[in-house]
């Protein structure tokens, strides 16, 4: 005995899956151009290749959605095994990932009318189309969840390969080296920047371990949005920045820089910025690179954004500390100075406002919040212990330099 109604239902959704599979170039067709109508960043893509590949996408959906109704069972993840390739494209073609969904869901809406324009042509595979709609919801419901997972994996792949293109290229920018390899001269195009470019570099650092570097890389990028391009790279824990710059000025980096560490500042992350002078040509990465660290180094432990050119003659040459300048120290001012940096500071702090003072103890006294008495008897103890008159200013000056070449860093090289 034959089971004739279940038989005959199984026929009829098999004749409506090959309907489908009959017509799937001529809907994929259709659906790809809905999409590159409706969705702005497929219509105004600039690939010539997006519409076929549109195209070619949405016929490998239909083919799963025909099989699957033909079959009688729902889709796999096997079965979109394709769409990752497609989602990585989409990448590539600067598609969000909100528009590559709604470009799904269109072409989900336009194989649905296909199966009902089938249905009116042929009466009798109507209860069979109604009946697909399950299999279509199965489609929507895996190829869409696989196409975002596709998409998410495809965009981390090619950020972290834009990353280590990066660090490489600023890497041999940083020894001096021209780029020679293709890919890396491509990195160097999307970044605005040239053999002979007029270019400042940046070098960076998080004052304290509780900084993100997956916030630090948003801020800096949405930087980037409102200046010229640039390379951004980290190692090791600081981020390098190599930007170009049409002015002939270091101002437009500076005001970019400073509104990414007014970002980060409001998420309670602080960086420490320093910015070179401008110098032509990449040869000159390098040189243009320690002077950024030069100029960082000067903020000390302190956060801010510090272009060099914001320095002073003495607070360069003071930054440049060697150990020859450590040996000339006198062995008093040394012992005193080792001595005050290993208690409380009490005395360079008073010694630092009595200098910002013009050598004025009085006002020195009201900066510091204490009666003028104790100023100027901790001015006596200094001069007393090192053997400076207070009064002549090469004296003082001859003390702060020693404060600044004693004054220990940190591991990042910052003073502590």
């Amino acid at each position: 005995m034959v089971d004739r109604p279940h038989s005959d239902a199984q026929n009829l959704t098999r004749e409506l899956a090959q309907h489908v599979q009959d017509t799937v170039h001529e809907v994929a067709a259709l659906a790809a151009t809905r999409i590159c109508e409706q969705v702005p960043s497929y219509r105004d893509n600039a690939d010539p290749g997006l519409r076929e590949d549109v195209a070619a996408h949405c016929r490998d959906v239909f083919d799963t959605f025909a099989h699957s109704l033909a079959q009688d069972q729902f889709p796999s993840r096997d079965d979109f095994r394709i769409t990752g390739n497609h989602a990585l494209r989409r990448v590539t073609q600067s598609i969000p990932l909100a528009d590559f969904l709604q470009a799904f869901r269109i072409s989900q809406s336009t194989l649905w009318e296909s199966v009902l324009d089938i249905a009116r042509q042929h009466p009798d595979l109507q209860a069979a189309a109604t009946d697909s709609v399950k299999f279509i919801m199965g489609v929507i419901e895996a190829g869409s969840t696989i196409a975002a997972e596709g998409y998410l994996e495809a965009q981390q792949f090619l950020l972290a390969d834009a990353a280590r293109a990066a660090r490489d290229l600023v890497d041999d920018l940083l020894a001096g080296k021209t780029p020679t390899v293709g890919s890396r001269q491509a990195t160097l195009r999307t970044a605005g920047l040239e053999l002979g470019s007029t270019i400042v570099v940046a070098s960076g650092l998080a004052v304290s371990d509780g900084g993100s570097r997956q916030a630090i890389v948003r801020a800096l990028g949405v930087t980037g949005a409102d200046r010229t391009r640039g390379l951004i790279a980290f190692r090791h824990g600081e981020f390098i920045g190599i930007f170009p710059t049409d002015d002939g000025s270091s101002d437009m980096v500076t005001q970019s820089l400073t509104h990414a560490f007014d970002t980060l500042r409001a998420q309670r992350i602080e960086l420490t910025i320093g910015i070179s002078t401008v110098h032509r040509g990449l040869d000159a990465v390098p040189r243009a690179y320690c002077e950024a660290v030069t100029a960082r180094e000067a903020l000390a432990d302190r956060p801010g954004v510090k272009p060099l050119n914001d320095l002073t003659s003495f607070e360069y040459l003071i930054t440049k500390r060697d150990d020859t300048a450590r040996r000339l120290i006198d062995p008093a001012v040394r012992r005193f100075v080792e001595d005050d940096l290993a208690a409380d500071r009490v005395y360079i702090d008073t010694l630092e406002a009595y200098a910002k003072a013009n050598l004025n103890a009085k006002a020195a006294a009201e900066t510091l919040y204490v009666h003028g008495n104790t100023a100027y008897y901790r001015l006596d103890r200094i001069a007393e212990r090192t053997g400076k008159d207070l009064r002549r200013f090469d004296d003082v000056l001859d003390l702060l330099v020693a404060v600044k070449l004693l004054t220990p860093r940190g591991p990042s090289g910052r003073e502590s």
